[in-house]
C-alpha cells in the first residue's frame, strides 16, 4: 500500500470540465457557498476507516458480501454472480482491496445458490456493520477499463420501503466502454435515471484505469457534493430532491459485468480477468472526537 496522505503526490488528473448542479439556496438554508474544494472539511475527524493493511481478506468487522439476487439475476440485467469469500474473486494483496470480475461458469453443488451467470465478481457493503447519515468520504481507487465492466462505488439507505426511497448516492461510476469517464449522481423516487432527470454529472480522468485517483463525497444536511482528487463535480441541495437525504446510509463497493449500460456496447471476453482496486476507504464526520 503506498504511503497514507491524504493527498497523494502525483497522482492529480487532468480533469476537463465539469457539469454540474448547484440550485439555489431554499428557504431555511444556509445561502453560504459550499468550500470550493472538496478535501477533508475543516473541522473534520476520522472516524472509520479500512486501509487494507492486515490479512489477505476484507475485514468481515466492516465488511459482508451481498449476494442476495445470486440465483434471481442482478438489477438492470446484470450478467455477474456476487461470490461469498471467494479470493479469485475478492482478496487483499499489498495492502490493496481487488475485486476481479472472471468468465466462468460455476458448479452449483459447490454454489447452491448459482443462477446461471457465465462471469463471476464481487459486492462488498458495510450494511449490518456501519452505516452513516453525514459525513466526508473518500476512496482512493483505481478502475478496469474493459468493456462490459462496471464498477461502482455508493451509498444506499439501509432500510427502504420502496426503490431509491431515502436517496441513492453513487460517489463513482466507470462505464469500461467509455474509459475515463466517471458519473456522479443522486437519485429519489421523484428524479432517477429510469425518470432522467436526476443531478448528474461526469469528470473526465484520463488515466483512471492506470493510476490511484481520490473519488470523495461530502454530506451534510446543506448540500451533497461529489467529485475526484478534490475537484467538485457535483453539487445538489437535498431540499430540491424531493427527501430529506437523512437516513443511515451504507457503502457498496462493486464490479458488476454487462447490465442495460455497463454491458451496451457489449462485453470484451478477452480482456477478463478485470479488477477494481481499493487502496483505502476513509470516513471523517464533523466534530468527532
Amino acid at each position: 500500500m503506498p504511503a497514507m496522505r491524504l493527498v497523494p503526490a502525483g497522482l492529480m488528473a487532468a480533469l476537463l470540465p465539469l457539469s454540474g448542479c448547484i440550485p439555489a439556496a431554499q428557504p431555511g438554508q444556509s445561502s453560504a457557498p459550499p468550500p470550493a474544494s472538496l478535501a477533508v472539511p475543516e473541522g473534520y475527524r476520522l472516524t472509520w476507516s479500512e486501509e487494507f493493511d492486515g490479512g489477505d481478506s476484507p475485514d468481515p468487522a466492516k465488511w459482508t458480501y451481498d449476494t442476495h439476487r445470486n440465483r434471481q439475476g442482478w438489477y438492470n440485467g446484470e450478467a455477474q454472480y456476487y461470490a461469498r469469500d471467494r479470493r479469485r474473486n475478492i482478496r487483499v494483496e499489498n495492502g490493496v482491496l481487488l475485486i476481479e470480475a472472471h468468465r466462468e461458469t460455476l458448479d452449483r453443488a459447490r454454489h447452491p445458490d448459482w443462477g446461471g451467470q457465465h462471469y463471476t465478481s464481487g459486492r462488498l457493503v458495510t450494511r449490518g456493520r456501519r452505516s452513516w447519515t453525514r459525513g466526508y468520504f473518500e476512496v482512493r481507487a483505481k478502475m478496469p477499463c474493459a468493456r462490459g465492466t462496471w464498477p461502482a462505488i455508493w451509498l444506499l439507505p439501509v432500510r427502504e420501503s420502496r426503490r431509491w426511497q431515502g436517496g441513492e448516492i453513487d460517489m463513482a461510476e466507470h462505464v469500461g466502454a467509455q474509459p475515463g469517464i466517471i458519473h456522479h449522481s443522486v437519485q429519489t423516487p421523484a428524479r432517477n435515471f429510469r425518470n432522467g432527470d436526476h443531478p448528474t454529472a461526469t469528470t473526465q480522468v484520463a488515466d483512471a484505469c492506470a493510476a490511484f485517483h481520490r473519488y470523495q463525497l461530502h454530506w451534510t444536511d446543506q448540500w451533497v457534493r461529489i467529485g475526484v482528487d478534490d475537484r467538485v463535480a457535483l453539487t445538489v441541495h437535498p431540499a430540491d430532491l424531493g427527501v430529506a437525504l437523512d437516513s443511515p446510509m451504507y457503502l457498496i463497493l462493486n464490479l458488476a459485468i454487462g447490465g442495460d449500460w455497463g454491458g451496451a456496447k457489449g462485453i470484451d471476453d478477452d480482456a477478463l480477468p478485470a479488477r477494481l482496486e481499493v487502496d483505502y476507504v476513509r470516513v471523517f464526520e464533523e466534530g468527532a472526537a
